[in-house]
């Protein structure tokens, strides 16, 4: 089970934002390999795994964002009934909380699968078919 760091973009919850960050990040060949991003109110935590940590840290630097590195658990698993569960016993047999969790993958493929919350559904479901 590796430890990682993660980068906490506090960021404003209007549409664009995230696009914006994705885009500069993508500028400078920074590659997401994982986020989080919550719908907590105004001001939203996102937490991202990325290819370059420090670089991606510059960019919000440069766009006025705070950060945080904080470190998260990165556990792999068997794409099958019950594995989580499994970890999560672990976990809660040794008195540990599970402040956050996120992933998926796509069944029968390594392709991940964003699952994202949106103000006009039917409108995103034509334009991201």
């Amino acid at each position: 089970m590796p430890i990682v760091k993660q980068l906490v973009v506090t960021l404003e919850n209007r549409p664009g934002a995230l696009a914006m960050l994705c885009s500069e990040l993508a500028k400078v060949a920074v590659n997401i390999e994982a986020i989080q991003a919550t719908e907590a109110g105004p001001i939203s935590p996102v937490r991202l795994l990325v290819s370059h940590i420090d670089v991606a840290r510059n960019v919000c630097d440069k766009l006025g964002l705070k950060t945080v590195v904080e470190p998260a658990l990165v556990v792999g698993m068997s794409h099958r009934p019950g594995s989580l569960g499994r970890v999560m016993r672990k976990l809660s047999a040794k008195g540990i909380n599970v402040d956050y969790v996120y992933g998926t993958i796509e069944k029968g493929t390594k392709q991940a699968v964003v699952v994202m919350g949106v103000s006009d559904l039917a409108a995103a479901a034509k334009i991201a078919h």
